[in-house]
């Protein structure tokens, strides 16, 4: 009997999938991975200069200052337009925390990392309180990083923020 075209696509989508589950990717996730406590060195390098306003030292964290770099409360607003340029908004971020003059303490926790060769992925909670005025804000972020000639750099940051509880601002 002679396989049917139908027969031969079915073994070859067989054939496919083995491949691809043999060639799967599994994520570093272990914290005592020395990458992986790089990455958590960038972590604390990162709550560090903002809590000392050290804007020199965070941009070295960064990839580039031009990096998709986005904050929001819940949801995108009504009259987001889609595009890298309304990503892309490190400069507010810059603005509010390294140019105000107010000061902040900053704090991440129920930190998650999962790494893949020379990328990597940390999702976070964060707390961030102004030291003279008190409130402040609370969120989830989002960290992509690239390993660049053997340094760990921020790619991408995406966070939500809500006000801290009791705060009213």
């Amino acid at each position: 009997m002679r396989p049917t075209l139908t027969s031969g696509i079915a073994t070859l989508l067989l054939a496919c999938a083995g491949l691809a589950a043999a060639q799967t990717m599994t994520p570093v996730t272990d914290p005592q991975d020395p990458e992986n406590q790089r990455i958590n060195a960038v972590l604390q390098a990162y709550t560090r200069c903002v809590s000392q306003g050290d804007r020199a030292g965070f941009e070295r964290l960064l990839l580039d200052t031009s990096i998709p770099f986005m904050g929001l409360r819940g949801s995108l607003p009504a009259d987001f337009a889609p595009g890298l340029p309304a990503v892309q908004a490190y400069a507010g971020f810059r603005q509010s925390v390294f140019e105000s003059g107010r000061k902040y303490a900053q704090r991440f926790y129920d930190i998650h990392i999962e790494r893949d060769g020379d990328l990597a992925q940390a999702s976070l909670k964060f707390e961030t309180r102004l030291v003279e005025q008190g409130g402040g804000g609370q969120g989830w972020k989002i960290l992509h990083l690239l390993k660049v000639r053997g340094d760990w750099k921020i790619a991408s940051e995406f966070y939500t923020v809500d006000n801290l509880p009791n705060d009213k601002s």
